[in-house]
């Protein structure tokens, strides 16, 4: 039986001056699923590095180094086994380092759900 797959993104947004290093738990899975993309777009500051993680292991290959301002970054991503999430799993976005004084950043990281995984 052919289906199409869902496709959902998770999304956080840090406002103001005093944007830190820490992780931001952003969903359970609630069936299997697996990430499809990471990104990333800074506004202020002079650079950011984030990463995406499924219960505390990176989907990424490295950090993302959001490096040029107002510009949508993309990440490398992962073998597919580290993407791959089950019912129950965590994804969380962690912002690593920040330099100068960024006033927005968000990380999206965009998931596709489907039943035959």
């Amino acid at each position: 039986m052919a289906f199409k797959p869902r496709l959902t993104e998770k999304t956080i947004t840090l406002k103001g001056g005093d944007i830190a290093a820490g992780s931001f738990v952003l969903w359970r899975a609630s069936v299997p699923c697996r990430v499809m993309a990471v990104r990333a777009y800074r506004v202020g500051g002079t650079g950011a590095a984030v990463n995406a993680t499924k219960n505390g292991a990176s989907v990424l290959t490295g950090d993302l180094s959001v490096n040029a301002a107002s510009t949508w970054v993309p990440g490398s991503l992962a073998a597919l086994a580290n993407r791959r999430m089950q019912a129950g799993d965590t994804l969380a976005a962690t912002v690593v380092s920040v330099a100068g004084t960024p006033t927005d950043l968000t990380i999206q990281i965009d998931i596709e759900k489907d039943a035959n995984f």
